[in-house]
């Protein structure tokens, strides 16, 4: 993308940032040590909006982590992208916050010594419009405003992928992105103030039922099945807390296996989390899509990697996606 070396440039900055201060949001008041804390008793997690957080949504819906770490005050928050989780982890906010892999990455590229806890899926990413008028990515002109989480989203990266297959052109769409968290997104592309979402399920589903067409899967895109977010952790918070990084991960495994064999009751517990706003019927359907995959294992690292070295977006990609986790992970066969 043409604006990634200002991109990373703007980021050092945003680290130094962090670093003076606490990121403002739900958890700023939050006591307790914060990361690198070494001891402290909260442990304060971000999730996210969308299908993707179903396996961190059971585990709080279950008080699962609270009963494994006894003595420990387990928190949880949403928030909207990769870096909000960054600022936190480095502002002492967050102990473990949730990323796309392209915010992750960009992280790792300009800095932030944070590495994967653990994954939480695998899902396919699409960019969908309603507008008649745009059948193909073709059809999008320069007035055209698509939505992206943030500025180095997954979902961007999906989307500059496309654009370089069909355009031979990655940037071709980078002026056309405004940043949206996922729900504000839909309601913006069914009221026609944008022409299309960059989005994730269950939003690109519900988008589709509304009438929406697919222009871009990401599974089409990079060739494949490929991770989508994943649990982060800064490396001093980690080893110095090795029970509460295994036993998030040994929790996130176990709610990815109970989404897998019981979708129908994955679904009621995400439905009574939304207070009903999706049904646990429509949620069963999602749960169960074709390419949706709940599991702790990364994938998909180290193409992402690669492309946006390709592009510009990262100055450097590792050949060993086992650079960017903890031994959590390792033994796993990610990709």
């Amino acid at each position: 993308m043409s604006h990634g070396l200002s991109r990373r440039a703007l980021l050092r900055g945003a680290l130094g940032a962090a670093g003076a201060a606490a990121v403002v949001g739900p958890l700023a008041a939050c006591g307790g040590g914060g990361a690198g804390g070494g001891g402290g008793r909260r442990v304060a997690i971000a999730s996210g909006y969308g299908l993707s957080y179903a396996p961190l949504t059971v585990i709080e819906s279950q008080g699962w982590l609270s009963d494994a770490l006894p003595g420990h005050t387990v928190e949880w928050t949403v928030l909207s992208g990769g870096s909000a989780s960054r600022d936190g982890l480095l502002g002492g906010t967050l102990e473990f916050g949730t990323s796309g892999l392209g915010p992750f990455l960009l992280g790792r590229d300009g800095g932030v010594p944070w590495r994967i806890v653990t994954s939480l899926n695998n899902m396919p990413l699409q960019v969908v419009a309603l507008d008649e008028r745009i059948q193909s990515l073709a059809d999008i002109t320069e007035e055209d405003r698509i939505s992206s989480p943030q500025p180095g989203s997954i979902q961007a990266v999906v989307l500059a992928r496309a654009a370089g297959e069909k355009f031979d052109d990655p940037g071709r769409f980078e002026a056309n992105l405004v940043a949206m968290p996922h729900p504000d997104a839909l309601q913006a592309l069914l009221s026609g103030q944008i022409a299309a979402a960059a989005t994730a399920p269950p939003f690109q589903y519900q988008a589709v039922e509304e009438g929406a067409r697919v222009l871009v899967d990401s599974y089409e895109a990079f060739g494949g099945p490929h991770g989508f977010n994943v649990v982060a952790a800064l490396e001093d918070y980690a080893e110095e807390n090795p029970d509460v990084i295994e036993a998030l991960h040994e929790n996130v495994a176990r709610a990815c296996e109970f989404i897998t064999d019981d979708p129908s009751r994955a679904a009621q517990i995400l439905a009574e989390a939304e207070d009903g706003e999706v049904t646990a019927e429509q949620y069963e359907d999602y749960l169960t899509r074709d390419g949706i995959e709940f599991t702790t294992t990364p994938q998909g690292v180290t193409g992402f990697g690669a492309f946006m070295e390709e592009i510009g977006e990262i100055r450097s990609a590792e050949d060993d996606w086992r650079e960017h986790v903890f031994d959590t992970v390792a033994g796993e066969p990610g990709s």
